[in-house]
């Protein structure tokens, strides 16, 4: 069975409509036979989205009173919307966590018709994982950062409302694929003939290709699959940088030089760019919270819980992910 086909006819909400993921989710939802709702904060850009086809509304989510349009005609939900970077730990719970319970409260007084929910979360609210070693379901929590903190308090509340609401949590590490910015900067690297490795080498990631991910929630979403859990979504393998360096290299026929930057450097660039953020309202491009992140030897998590559960395999592995990835950014002269 094709992991949409329940959705055809459907009417169904994202919120983050426009972002990275959301607007991914929008475009095979639409494909799917849906009618899809979008959140979209009054500020967002919506270049990834076409408005003639999605019912867009204007919802801030940080705002404590906001109240979701449409919920009685609603189907499906896929709560993607969420804060990467904030300026405060207060920032991210309030958008990562607190929205959640407004969110899922409405749905529970007012989306007698829904059928499934999607709560996309994070690999960041269970932590890193050992060297040489994968997180799975059964592993404790320990996030090490205000966003994994965050996106583990707004599990949590999913979770409570799974008990009247058909809730599934989906857990993904490093997510990449064409219109994602920060993967991006990685790769423009590696077109310029640089591999960055910051602190020593062989630190070890899961990712997944933003396809398999939609295909994931997708299938999560359908009312015949097991309902009230966390699943972790990845694409099966676990990865070095040097190694998606040198995949990278390959396609782009670039050869490339390792350009090592020390840990103890990331302290007083991530305190500058932390100052530099206190003159203006948006968060600082790099700061001690994701300083943490980096100094990390491994961010991997195993799927096999969810590959077996939903039948799921993922069509993307890393060649054909970033292939697909770097012809997207040179078509779009990225790059």
């Amino acid at each position: 069975m094709n992991a949409s086909s329940h959705l055809k006819g459907a009417t169904a909400l994202v919120t983050g409509a426009n972002g990275f993921i959301g607007s991914h989710l929008v475009g095979q939802l639409l494909a799917s036979g849906c009618t899809v709702h979008g959140l979209v904060r009054e500020s967002s850009d919506l270049k990834w989205l076409d408005a003639s086809k999605v019912h867009l509304h204007r919802v801030d989510l940080a705002q404590p009173d906001f109240i979701v349009p449409a919920l009685e005609e609603l189907d499906y939900v896929f709560h993607c919307a969420g804060l990467t970077k904030a300026k405060s730990r207060s920032g991210y719970f309030q958008v990562n966590a607190t929205a959640c319970s407004n969110l899922y409260e409405q749905c529970q007084k007012r989306g007698s018709r829904i059928k499934g929910i999607v709560h996309l979360s994070s690999l960041a609210a269970t932590g890193p994982s050992s060297q040489g070693s994968l997180v799975d379901e059964i592993t404790p929590c320990k996030p090490v950062t205000f966003y994994g903190q965050s996106k583990l308090a707004g599990e949590e509340i999913a979770i409570q409302y799974s008990q009247s609401l058909p809730l599934t949590v989906i857990r993904p590490p490093v997510v990449y694929g064409p219109r994602e910015e920060n993967f991006f900067t990685f790769i423009k690297l590696i077109q310029k003939g640089w591999g960055l490795q910051i602190g020593r080498a062989g630190k070890e990631l899961s990712l997944i290709y933003v396809s398999d991910l939609v295909d994931a929630m997708l299938t999560a979403s359908d009312p015949s699959k097991q309902k009230g859990h966390s699943y972790f979504v990845t694409d099966g393998r676990v990865y070095v940088w040097e190694q998606i360096a040198k995949e990278c290299a390959r396609i782009l026929n670039v050869h490339v030089k390792t350009l090592r930057v020390p840990e103890v450097v990331l302290v007083p660039v991530a305190l500058f760019f932390e100052a530099w953020s206190s003159f203006n309202s948006k968060p600082a491009l790099f700061d001690r919270q994701r300083m943490i992140d980096i100094r990390q030897s491994s961010w991997s998590a195993s799927p096999e819980n969810f590959f077996k559960t939903f039948d799921f395999e993922p069509k993307y592995e890393l060649s054909r992910g970033l292939d697909e990835t770097i012809k997207w950014y040179q078509k779009e002269k990225w790059m």
